[in-house]
C-alpha cells in the first residue's frame, strides 16, 4: 500500500490516528497505569520467567491502545 504525500510527509498520522498524535501523548491513562505498576513493582514486573505477572495485564492494555492509535508495539 503506498503512502500519499500527507502520509509521507508525516509518519505518525495514518487512518486511526488523523490528529498525527506522537507515541508519548496517546492513551495517557493505560500508560499511567502502566508507569505506576513498574514502579511498585519493579521492571521484571511482565517478565516471561516466571517472576511475576503483576503488571501483565496493565502491559497488554496499553499496548492494545497503542495499536488502536497504528503505532506498532
Amino acid at each position: 500500500m503506498a503512502l500519499t504525500p500527507a502520509e509521507a510527509s508525516d509518519p505518525k498520522k495514518n487512518p486511526l490516528n488523523p490528529e498525527g498524535l506522537k507515541p508519548c501523548c496517546v492513551c495517557p491513562e493505560t500508560k499511567k497505569l502502566r508507569d505506576e505498576c513498574f514502579l511498585f513493582n519493579g521492571s521484571n514486573a511482565d517478565s516471561s520467567n516466571g517472576s511475576t505477572d503483576a503488571c501483565k495485564d496493565v502491559l497488554e492494555a496499553h499496548k492494545a491502545c497503542m495499536r488502536s492509535f497504528g503505532f506498532p508495539v
